[in-house]
């Protein structure tokens, strides 16, 4: 059953925003602007209320700093007060957009996540001999305002949340990118709308084109099926269809249609109907990360907890895959600084 779609009071509301605030404390708490505005949350609060009730908020700048993770990203952090109002939104209008979801879209949602995504690639790569591999170019510098703004009020969202989620657009300006396009990476409101944004091609796919065999996460796409020439013609299709609908280009280079016994790139892992392997750059950054975990152990007692606690999240993840002889042969040769034998 379809659930009723929000209204704007379900934003705005006190309590609303109250239940935003501890989501956001809980993700930045002590830092980012959290404790000043904890110390007057009830006027703070209030304020909010009142601005976004008669429409006079207006988002503040972001800060910007650049991370490196297999390439250089601009990161884009909201103020406090806004992470609450990007908190508030999100939970009143995420169930409708999880409604609209296909089965397998895995990222950003409650109970998916990589490891499923990893998971019923093995299973589709089991059931059928050959694949379809494609990524998008630059995806969220890409992200049309225009035709996000449409999508979102196809969702079916009322007029005040519609000038909330405009607002917040035109607020979003990432460095380097032309006015009017662009999702600054960072932010839970750019997950959500980067997810809600794909799933017109999810849908597309699915239901307009009958093929089920289609798995995204983000911006990575995969399908499966019987036979080379229907996967090149889907490729073609959507290629296509990004880039007429969604103003979206495909990566032709890294596009690949192959059996399935030659392994499916996906996620940092290579999916063999047997097995799942993480890959080559994978390899290298569980290893660099574990190092670097016992180094900062060796150097630091007092993070010791902290480090065991990040060595078995590192570990768990590539438990993805068939990796015991990764593990064994990684911790085997490192030793109590961190150093690799």
């Amino acid at each position: 059953m379809t659930p009723r779609p929000p209204t704007y009071e379900d934003v705005w509301r006190f309590d609303a925003l109250m239940r935003a605030f501890k989501r956001a404390r809980r993700a930045k708490r002590g830092r980012g602007g959290e404790p000043a505005f904890y110390r007057d949350l009830e006027a703070n609060l209030l304020r909010l209320s009142a601005e976004l009730r008669d429409r006079s908020y207006r988002p503040d700048p972001y800060r910007f700093f650049t991370l490196w993770n297999k390439k250089e990203r601009v990161v884009s952090e909201a103020s406090f007060r806004d992470r609450v109002i990007h908190h508030s939104l999100v939970a009143a209008t995420e169930p409708v957009f999880e409604a609209r979801y296909i089965r397998h879209s895995y990222a950003c949602r409650k109970g998916k996540g990589q490891h499923a995504a990893v998971e019923v690639a093995r299973r589709m790569s089991r059931a059928m001999p050959f694949f379809l591999k494609m990524d998008l170019r630059k995806y969220f510098d890409r992200v049309s305002h225009s035709v996000l703004a449409g999508i979102l009020a196809d969702a079916g969202l009322d007029d005040g949340t519609l000038w909330l989620c405009r607002t917040l657009l035109a607020g979003a300006r990432v460095p380097g990118i032309e006015p009017g396009r662009g999702l600054p990476i960072g932010n839970l409101t750019s997950q959500v709308w980067a997810n809600v944004y794909l799933d017109v091609l999810d849908r597309h796919v699915t239901h307009d084109l009958g093929h089920g065999a289609w798995i995204r996460y983000m911006d990575d796409l995969a399908a499966f099926a019987s036979g080379k020439d229907a996967l090149w013609r889907l490729a073609a299709e959507v290629r296509r269809f990004c880039a007429s609908r969604l103003g979206l280009e495909v990566k032709d280079e890294v596009t690949v249609v192959a059996p399935v016994t030659e392994g499916v790139p996906w996620l940092g892992f290579r999916v063999y109907p047997g097995l799942v392997r993480v890959d080559a750059e994978g390899r290298r950054r569980f290893q660099r990360k574990l190092a670097a975990s016992v180094r900062r152990a060796a150097g630091e007692p007092c993070e010791e907890g902290a480090e065991v606690d990040r060595a078995g999240s590192l570990c768990g993840h590539v438990l993805l895959g068939d990796t015991l002889s990764l593990r064994r042969a990684t911790l085997g040769r490192l030793d109590a600084s961190g150093s690799m034998a």
